[in-house]
């Protein structure tokens, strides 16, 4: 027959002699501290909900979810179709992802769909119910694209302007996606903006500016998504070469010389000194098209 130790025994028996304070603290390393959650884990927290997608037959459907947590929370979605319509796109930052349907099917599709956020401190869920709507379903009011964006090339560093007008009732809330996912209009900075007409405005247009665009119009009677819209953001590529090479200099002992070096390219390039192989500024510091070196 085995008897049950009471835990104060236990103690006892495994440090008698040991004062109470680090004898309790060899128990727990005894029976796996490290299985205590850390201080640092937090469980996760949605920042970004699905909401709930009445959308239109044939048309396009996206779900966002994001969360915070640590360590970072792994986004699934419970309903998997192994169909090419069905594409998840991750967020660069690993926050999250977008849930994309293709060419949306009534009997097929019209589903609840679950987010889950997990990591090692915990799991939630959230969930979105998607409807779809043949053509002779269609409400009155229901969104409408009467402009949508349109090919365009521009000119690195060059404002550009994708167009959008919508109309529906009451009128429809208009948004922008960038291969699929939504454009962060607050962290650009000001570079991108979206006019009172619902048009986007880029300016100073960089590489990373290129892409597919989309414009989604929203009310309450549901959503409609334009046609997409390549960007192409044209980046001047010319060698560097110097508009201004540094002259030689004759200096006494104990003198000073300045010399300067201009350069030219596009991208603009950087400029540095160096003698022999030994670079007199780190490359962090080097500054873009000139650089003056002083010598004592």
């Amino acid at each position: 027959m085995i008897e049950e130790v009471p835990t104060w025994n236990m103690v006892h028996h495994i440090c008698p002699s040991v004062p109470l304070m680090p004898c309790w603290l060899s128990v727990l390393l005894l029976f796996g501290y490290a299985a205590f959650p850390s201080h640092a884990d937090s469980l996760p927290s949605f920042i970004k909900t699905p909401e709930d997608y009445t959308g239109i037959s044939r048309g396009v459907a996206s779900f966002v979810c994001q969360a915070v947590g640590e360590p970072k929370p792994r986004i699934t979605w419970m309903k998997k179709v192994s169909s090419p319509r069905f594409e998840v796109i991750e967020f660069e930052d690993g926050s999250g992802s977008v849930l994309r349907i293709h060419r949306l099917c009534k009997h097929q599709d019209e589903a609840t769909y679950e987010c889950t956020a997990t990591n090692s401190a915990g799991e939630i869920n959230t969930s979105a119910k998607l409807t779809v709507l043949e053509e002779n379903q269609i409400p009155p009011g229901f969104p409408s694209i009467d402009t949508g964006p349109q090919l365009k090339v521009v000119e690195q560093t060059q404002t550009t302007t994708m167009l959008c007008a919508a109309s529906g009732n009451p009128d429809p809330e208009i948004s922008w996606f960038k291969d699929f996912l939504p454009v962060d209009i607050i962290s650009s900075n000001g570079q991108i903006k979206q006019l009172r007409s619902g048009a986007l405005q880029i300016r100073n247009t960089k590489e990373s500016d290129q892409g597919t665009y989309e414009c989604v119009a929203t009310n309450s009677a549901g959503t409609r998504y334009s046609a997409p819209a390549n960007l192409y953001v044209r980046v001047r590529r010319v060698p560097p070469r110097f508009f201004i090479p540094p002259s030689n200099k004759e200096v006494k002992p104990g003198g000073s010389a300045v010399l300067s070096c201009v350069a030219t390219g596009a991208p603009v390039p950087y400029v540095k000194w160096m003698t022999g192989e030994i670079e007199l500024k780190k490359e962090e510091e080097m500054p873009v098209r000139r650089n003056i070196l002083h010598l004592t």
